[in-house]
C-alpha cells in the first residue's frame, strides 16, 4: 500500500488539466507579485482548453527516469490525453495516459504484460484511492493550478525573479516556496508521504497575463518505500483550441485503484 501511495503521489502532478486570458492592464501591474500571479491563475482557468508540454525526472534507488511528452486538456470537461516518452538508464519506452476528473487512465508497455487479460489499460481513481488513506485528493492541487496558485497566495511570498522567453512569448518568472504543512491537510499528507517541496516557479506572459509555464519540484517518502525526488516543468500554449478526448472503454481496463501491479511497487 505504501508503495501505491508513492505511485499515486507520482501521477498525480501527470493530472494538470487546467490553466488560459486577456492583456495586462495597467491596474494589475501595480499588484504585488502574489497578488498578480492570483489573478494570472484565474486568468489562465478561464481558457477552456490548452496544449501543454512536459519535461520530468524521477529519482529513486539510484535509478534516474527521465520523462517528456505533451498533449492536450479540456478544462470545462476536466479531460486530457497525453504521451510521455521515458528513458530509464538507456531502457526507453512510452506511457499514454487519459485523464477524466480524478481518474487516471494509463497504457504502456512497462507494466501491460502484468495486466488481467483483454485488458490493455489501467485505471487509478485519486480521489478513492487517497480517501482511504484521510486525503481530499481536491486539497492537494494538482489537477487545477487555480488552485495551486490560490494555495500559493494563502501560504507564504511570491518574489519576482526576472523576464525570460518562454515558447517565444515574453514572460516575467515568479517563485514562490510551498510549506507543505500549511496547506489543506498538510498534517495528513506529511504523515503518508513525508512530502517535502522545493521551489514552485511560475512564468506569466506580459501581453496575456497568462501562465505559461510551471515548474515543481519535491520528494515523497512513504514509510515501507524508497524516497522519491520528482520535479516537472510544464509548458502551457494553444490556449482555447479545440480538443477531443477518447476515454478508454470500461471493457479496456483494469481498476488498478486498490491493486497489486507487478513491477509497480504494489
Amino acid at each position: 500500500m505504501r508503495a501505491r501511495v508513492g505511485l499515486l503521489l507520482l501521477t498525480a502532478p501527470l493530472a494538470l488539466a487546467a490553466c488560459g486570458g486577456a492583456k495586462k492592464s495597467t491596474s494589475e501591474t501595480k499588484l504585488t507579485p502574489v497578488a498578480y500571479v492570483r489573478s494570472a491563475a484565474h486568468k489562465t482557468a478561464a481558457a477552456t482548453s490548452e496544449h501543454m508540454t512536459v519535461k520530468g525526472s524521477v529519482a529513486t534507488r539510484g535509478q534516474l527516469v527521465l520523462l517528456s511528452g505533451g498533449g492536450n486538456f479540456d478544462n470545462a470537461k476536466r479531460m486530457g490525453a497525453l504521451h510521455l516518452d521515458f528513458n530509464v538508464g538507456g531502457l526507453t519506452g512510452g506511457i499514454d495516459e487519459v485523464i477524466r476528473g480524478s481518474t487516471i487512465y494509463m497504457q504502456s508497455p512497462l507494466f501491460s504484460g502484468a495486466l488481467p487479460k483483454g485488458k490493455t489499460w489501467m485505471k487509478i481513481d485519486l480521489q478513492r484511492a487517497l480517501h482511504s488513506q484521510g486525503i481530499d485528493f481536491s486539497t492537494l492541487g494538482s489537477q487545477d493550478p487555480t488552485q495551486m496558485l490560490a494555495q500559493l497566495q494563502r501560504i507564504g511570498t511570491v518574489t519576482t525573479v526576472g523576464t525570460e522567453d518562454v515558447g517565444g512569448v515574453s514572460t516575467t518568472h515568479y517563485r514562490g516556496h510551498v510549506d507543505v504543512s500549511k496547506l489543506p491537510q498538510g498534517a495528513q499528507i506529511q504523515a503518508l508521504a513525508n512530502a517535502k517541496y522545493g521551489p514552485l516557479d511560475i512564468w506569466v506572459g506580459d501581453e496575456d497575463g497568462l501562465v505559461h509555464r510551471m515548474k515543481v519540484s519535491y520528494s515523497v517518502a512513504p514509510s515501507g518505500a524508497a524516497k522519491q525526488v520528482i520535479a516537472f516543468t510544464t509548458d502551457f500554449s494553444d490556449f482555447g483550441k479545440a480538443v477531443a478526448v477518447s476515454v478508454p472503454a470500461e471493457s479496456q481496463t483494469f481498476d488498478a485503484t486498490n491493486a497489486s501491479i507487478k513491477g509497480l511497487g504494489g
